[in-house]
């Protein structure tokens, strides 16, 4: 017979677990607006700023820049290192959320036919950064944002780092792999070529959607170089703001879950609780009824 105590102190502790995921997608519910509001605002800049690099970069004037992969006319070489940013959480707790992106990174790897060898890591977060030092990976970038540092910061200093490794030829291409936030039950693991921009076909080289652009010298260089930078920066700082709202999102689905499993057994424990319980009280009875019939 199932022990009445150990089954109620069974009970007691689910409780205080229903209690404390409650309280947990509470707090990841408020969390959650103030991150779905910060990716709305910032998405129509960076949507503006897609546009703007999508029109000019068809230009063949801008092909000598270092985002194309090209030096004095010279392409990079093929099968050279390949620099992935990942953009991961600080904290656990959110479902498949993490692990969604490392299972993307290994497809990634075998889809494309990467060298495991030549793969450097830019991180954002400490569940990636834990996971790649932990099979390791050359992590030349990893930042928590724990460490107390502005986003806009972080993303900038990833930036940088990341643009720096590409311009010196230490890397050949930049893809970025992180969670796109498609709503409020569902988050996707997406993998993105950021650098180097693509050559267009001859066709539309010479569209620019109303730019003027001409041969670059001097200022107008540093011009060019300062909106390709921004946008690298704009595109990484609206990655990390999508990746926030998706982990608020779903922290607050597995802490839902987590709250509904735990109701259930408890409900469970419940019934085996009163069935040891009747169980119990009918032995007793019995025992009583055979005490009797022995005095007789």
């Amino acid at each position: 017979m199932p022990n009445l105590k150990s089954i109620k102190r069974k009970i007691s502790s689910i409780k205080n677990t229903r209690q404390i995921t409650k309280a947990m997608k509470m707090v990841a519910g408020s969390k959650f607006k103030k991150n779905q509001s910060a990716m709305n605002e910032y998405r129509a800049y960076a949507g503006i700023y897609d546009g703007i690099i999508n029109n000019i970069k068809n230009n063949s004037v801008l092909h000598l820049h270092p985002f194309y992969g090209k030096n004095d006319g010279k392409d990079r070489k093929i099968g050279g290192n390949t620099g992935i940013v990942i953009i991961s959480t600080d904290r656990g707790l959110c479902g498949s959320f993490n692990i969604n992106l490392f299972k993307l990174f290994n497809e990634e790897i075998r889809s494309k036919g990467f060298d495991e060898g030549k793969i450097k890591i830019y991180v954002l977060g400490k569940k990636a950064y834990d996971f790649f030092k932990k099979n390791n990976y050359d992590i030349s970038f990893g930042m928590l944002y724990s460490d107390g540092d502005s986003i806009l910061n972080i993303a900038g200093l990833l930036c940088d780092a990341v643009i720096k490794d590409f311009k010196n030829k230490e890397i050949d291409g930049v893809y970025i792999i992180s969670n796109r936030y498609i709503s409020t039950l569902q988050q996707r693991a997406y993998s993105e070529k950021l650098l180097p921009f693509e050559t267009p076909d001859d066709s539309v080289t010479s569209k620019s959607g109303g730019y003027l652009i001409e041969e670059t010298t001097g200022y107008e260089n540093e011009i060019i170089d300062t909106i390709f930078n921004n946008y690298f920066r704009t595109k990484i700082y609206y990655k990390i703001l999508e990746s926030f709202a998706g982990e608020q999102a779903s922290r607050m689905n597995a802490m839902d879950n987590a709250t509904r499993n735990a109701g259930k057994l408890i409900n469970k424990l419940t019934v085996a609780y009163n069935k040891a319980r009747q169980t119990a009280v009918t032995l007793e009875i019995l025992d009583i009824i055979n005490g009797v019939n022995a005095v007789k």
